[in-house]
């Protein structure tokens, strides 16, 4: 196809459906179809289906053309009889041929790994659709920090890295530059996005993303109203996109906040990509490594630490914590009279002031705020949150980012190789002299509980260094995997043991060989039957 005359925006859409959400995905597709037409605007969406055999297709899905002139019209407005917009003849690519010896083959757009299908349609967009400002939309599967397996695919079993992920933005935020154009908006509709460690590796990528700490449900963005909002904004001519960026935030915010009736609670931040709002955290994160690696070395400072830990925010059974909650809690507990503490304290001050969101420009201080900003005037918050917000009390004190922080180190193994590959991410590669890697290990060692002793005869000890030499093989999951998708190894516990219960996940046990005397027995009638052979 040829390419089309640039526009003031292109929008697009890429559902990584090839799983278990691709109904719902669908009928996000057919709401953003719903929200009509608009002269300067592009809507570009990618829809992979989880059917075999069905190809992966790229829609047109603001087709003006199907309205014979070149008018907007947004929404079903001007029609007091609402129809189904339907998306036969938006398809782009593969594209569409009454000639089968042109029709190109479903193995050419379903092959694809994860991030080429997300660097294709990129490209695709990008030549296809040229504009001045482009907003992208990445809904899928998330929870990326560590796991590695952003927007998973199914067939092919493939999942994006974080590094990877940083490279197919970073190379298309460039490539549109060369051309005049911005990404304004990376909108990640998807579980365990807002964390520190993706603000760094996509800073300067974008103007802004917006993301969850917690769960992201399918159905909380409201993908119509979105669209009507951002078309109408620029019918006017009037865009400005720090406050359409705002808007789209809170209308997803307000859509998603009535999910509390049915039981969920869901967070939602708005986080500035500039480069020097992000590296606002630089120094913080330092100074708190620092002091928490020394706050390890005393009693009373492991103690406080392991209590915040407890206290503060989680997300995904404990993988995640809210950074700013966690040092408040920590914070709390310090008292200024120890050294150790007096340093915690500090250094997660230092946190909380640079976590701060931009102040609400349409709120007006009150008499005591304002005497007190008089009196004492600060530095502007320069950090990278923008707004913050949630619903629902399992997500009460997020507060925009959370930070990787689990309780034990993960197991490695061929599948999963989460420390290995948070080693290679742009908050510890930018930050080598006190990286928050350098802090988990030495939280991994010190919290560690010793094996439980056991004592054993001269007999059991034999069978207990056989039981040990048969044990070695086998790894012992640190935590279910909450997707249950292949590409994210797919490790639950049985369903007789609860589908995702596990013993050792909040508690950092030494991962040794060890079992009562009793249970030993088992082993011990092994190792006769071994010699009998």
């Amino acid at each position: 196809m040829e390419s089309k005359e640039k526009r003031k925006w292109t929008l697009m859409f890429f559902f990584a459906s090839d799983n278990n959400l691709s109904a719902s995905m669908f009928y996000q597709l057919k709401s953003i179809k719903t929200a009509g037409f608009q002269v300067d605007t592009n809507v570009v969406a990618h829809f992979d289906p989880h059917e075999r055999g069905v190809p992966s297709m790229i829609f047109e899905v603001n087709r003006l053309e199907k309205e014979g002139k070149r008018k907007s019209r947004i929404g079903d407005a001007e029609n007091p009889n609402p129809t189904i917009r339907d998306l036969a003849g938006d398809q782009v690519e593969p594209e569409i041929s009454t000639d089968p010896c042109r029709c190109k083959s479903s193995s050419e757009f379903d092959d694809l790994p994860a991030e080429k299908a997300l660097e294709q349609f990129l490209d695709f967009s990008r030549k296809k659709y040229p504009a001045d400002h482009y907003m992208l939309f990445l809904v899928g599967h998330g929870m990326i920090v560590g796991r590695d397996a952003f927007l998973p695919d199914e067939n092919p079993n493939t999942g994006i890295s974080l590094v990877e992920l940083g490279s197919i933005l970073r190379n298309f935020s460039e490539e549109v530059g060369e051309d005049g154009g911005t990404l304004e908006l990376v909108g990640m509709h998807s579980c365990s996005m807002s964390g520190v460690e993706v603000a760094y590796q996509l800073k300067g990528t974008a103007k802004y993303m917006m993301a969850s700490e917690g769960l992201s449900f399918v159905g909380a963005w409201p993908y119509r109203q979105m669209l009507q909002n951002i078309f109408y904004s620029i019918e006017k001519g009037n865009t400005k996109v720090e406050d359409l960026v705002k808007s789209i935030h809170e209308l997803c915010l307000h859509n998603g906040a009535d999910f509390i009736f049915a039981g969920y609670s869901s967070d939602l931040c708005l986080i500035s990509l500039e480069p020097k709002r992000v590296e606002a955290l630089n120094r913080p994160i330092e100074k708190l490594t620092k002091a928490l690696k020394a706050g390890l070395n005393d009693k009373r400072g492991e103690e406080l630490i392991r209590l915040a830990h407890l206290k503060s925010q989680s997300f995904f059974q404990e993988v995640y914590t809210d950074l700013n909650d966690f040092c408040e809690c920590l914070s709390e507990g310090c008292t200024e009279s120890d050294d150790v503490q007096k340093a915690m304290k500090a250094a997660c001050e230092s946190v909380i002031y640079a976590l701060k969101p931009e102040p609400d420009k349409q709120a007006k201080p009150n008499k005591e705020a304002k005497r007190k900003q008089e009196a004492k005037p600060r530095k502007q918050v320069v950090g990278p949150i923008v707004q913050a917000d949630f619903s629902g009390p399992d997500c009460q004190y997020s507060h925009g980012l959370s930070i990787y922080f689990p309780w034990a180190k993960p197991v490695e193994d061929a599948s999963e190789h989460v420390i290995r590959n948070y080693r290679n991410y742009a908050f510890v590669t930018e930050l080598p002299g006190a990286s928050w890697l350098q802090f988990l290990n030495a939280y991994f060692e010190k919290t560690e509980r010793t094996p439980r002793a056991i004592k054993l005869t001269k007999d059991e000890q034999e069978t207990w260094n056989f039981a040990a030499a048969a044990y070695k093989p086998f790894a012992c999951q640190s935590g279910p995997t909450a997707i249950t998708s292949a590409a994210l190894t797919g490790k639950d516990s049985p369903a007789d043991a609860g589908g995702t219960f596990s013993y050792s996940f909040v508690k950092n046990y030494s991962r040794d060989f060890v079992i009562s005397n009793r249970a030993l027995k088992v082993f011990g009638n092994e190792k006769g039957r071994k010699k009998q052979t």
